[in-house]
Order: C-alpha cells, then structure tokens, then sequence
C-alpha cells in the first residue's frame, strides 16, 4: 500500500468520523459533564470497537455479523439506556463542578465500555466498511502488514477525531463557573445524551 492510499482512506476515514452522529454527541457531552479523561476514554471505545467492526469486514463476515444482530441490538440498546440514564442524572445533578469530575477509575472505565457499546450498537459500520475499503485499497493484495496498517489508521483517526472534540468541549465548558452556568451545562449536556440515547434506540 502506497502512502497516497493510506492517506485517501485516513480522509475519508475522517470526513465520516467528523460527521455529527452519536458518537460524537455522546464523546461532546461526556466531555462537559464528567471531564476530559472520561471523555477521552468514551472515544479510545469508539476506536476500539470500529476496529473490530473492520476487522469483521476485512474478514469477510458480514453475514455473520447480520445472523448475531440481536447480539448488536441488545449492546445497542444497553448503551442507549445507560445514556439515557446519564442524561437524566445530569438533569439532577447539583450545581457543582468538582462533584462530576471527581470519580477516577471507575469512571474512566464506564465511559470506556459506553464508547464500546455505541460503536457495537451501529452494526451498519460494517457495511459501510465493506463498501468503502473496496473504492480505495486492493483488497486482494492485503497481506498481514496491511491489514495492520488499515486496523491502525482506523484507531488513529477515531482517536484524533474524538479525542479533538473531548479536548474542544473540555475546554468549552472552563468558561462556566457560576452555579447558574454550571446547572445549564449540566442540563445542556444531560439533555445531549438524553437525546443521542434515542438516537440510538430509535436508528433500525
């Protein structure tokens, strides 16, 4: 694989990625309500899952894919409702900043598997994989460095993209320190992921 196809398919990687969705709602709202680490570990779960959801089309298993849908339905719907139950305690959250950025590890780790669980949720990334690699790389040459090479950009550029909207929104949401900002940011964010929780659910 030449550098030109690398970085073809790193762009068109990133103009879908870029492109406002649940994912990027959910990486956006994390970010302001639970901080920039939780944020980011949101979207380490989006990368990671986008890989293996390549790795299943490099692999050729869409159809396998498409006969375990009720396994993605079920992670799909598991992580609409942990948004959902997110957004609403956001909405009842007090007015504090310190009382949502506080917890450590095991926040991380939520916020690591929500990521996971809306990459798993939209199995239709498969399909748009499958189509896509196929414009851009030849498929029929890929031997074990190549496939590597494409499972990394795909990481890459989930990591930057979501990464650069967490550390964007981090940043954001300083400017709010009064309680009567920090109430409004709680119930702008707890009204995103409310919102993007349906989104998901309700995306066939």
């Amino acid at each position: 694989m030449t550098l030109a196809v690398i970085s073809t398919y790193a762009l068109a990687l990133f103009l879908a990625a870029v492109t406002p969705g649940p994912a990027m709602f959910a990486v956006i709202s994390t970010s302001i309500s639970r901080g920039v680490g939780p944020a980011l570990a949101c979207g380490l779960g989006i990368a990671l899952s986008d890989m293996v959801l390549v790795s299943v089309a490099l692999a050729g298993l869409t159809v396998i894919a498409q006969t375990f849908g009720w396994l993605f339905l079920a992670i799909k719907y598991a992580g609409a409702g942990y948004l959902i139950f997110l957004g609403y305690r956001m909405w009842r959250a007090a007015a504090t900043v310190e009382a949502e950025v506080a917890s450590g590890e095991r926040r991380w780790m939520r916020s690591l598997a929500l990521g996971a669980a809306i990459g798993f949720g939209n199995p239709k990334a498969i399909l748009f994989h499958a189509s896509l690699m196929p414009l851009i790389l030849d498929l029929e040459s890929l031997d074990r460095f190549g496939i590597g090479t494409v499972l990394a950009v795909v990481f890459a550029v989930n990591v930057v993209t979501m990464g650069g909207y967490a550390l964007l929104s981090a940043a954001s949401s300083r400017w709010f320190r009064t309680t009567r900002a920090v109430r409004a940011l709680n119930r702008v964010a707890g009204s995103a992921m409310i919102a993007t929780g349906l989104a998901i659910a309700a995306r066939s």
